[in-house]
């Protein structure tokens, strides 16, 4: 895989925070990047959130 290939892909831009944190993924991906990062894992939280709120919901209308 050449370089420019792996710079878009979202798993580098994980293992990069994973393995350096925020300010490595600053340094080697830039701002927008890691805002994106940073909106994709919050989005994906809140998505979770309210499953699990709809699935309590849920439990609750049937008794």
């Amino acid at each position: 895989m050449s370089e420019t290939q792996s710079r878009f892909s979202i798993k580098t831009y994980k293992k990069v925070l994973k393995e350096e944190g925020w300010k490595g993924l600053l340094r080697k991906a830039g701002w927008k990047v890691a805002i994106l990062l940073f909106l994709f894992f919050l989005i994906k939280g809140l998505v979770w959130l309210a499953i699990f709120y709809g699935g309590v919901e849920l439990v609750r209308s049937w008794f």
